[in-house]
């Protein structure tokens, strides 16, 4: 048997739309994957459909895990490029 919606959920769908992050005039992408080696891949990018700009980024993450070690690298269409390099849990228990 259905249950009938109440009169608040009546629109929520068309609500939703304009509510939830759905831009007008861009397209945007998020992409996440990791390797077989364990290196993972982020990417997201957007582009404003009225006046054609674009922008987007690039990250990589890989863990050393005997050793602590994490190595993220960050790039971005602006052409910057970012690394950062952490140790975690080797010199004392809990510090990153």
């Amino acid at each position: 048997m259905c249950n009938t919606p109440t009169s608040c959920d009546l629109g929520k769908a068309a609500k939703d739309v304009f509510n939830k992050g759905y831009g007008f005039g861009m397209v945007k992408i998020d992409l996440k994957t990791k390797s077989c080696s364990g290196v993972e891949f982020s990417t997201s990018g957007h582009a404003y459909t009225d006046t054609g700009k674009a922008s987007g980024n690039l990250e990589t993450k890989c863990k050393v895990c005997n050793y602590g070690l994490t190595f993220t690298q960050k790039w971005n269409t602006g052409n910057t490029l970012g690394t950062e390099i952490s140790l975690e849990n080797k010199l004392a228990e809990g510090l990153k």
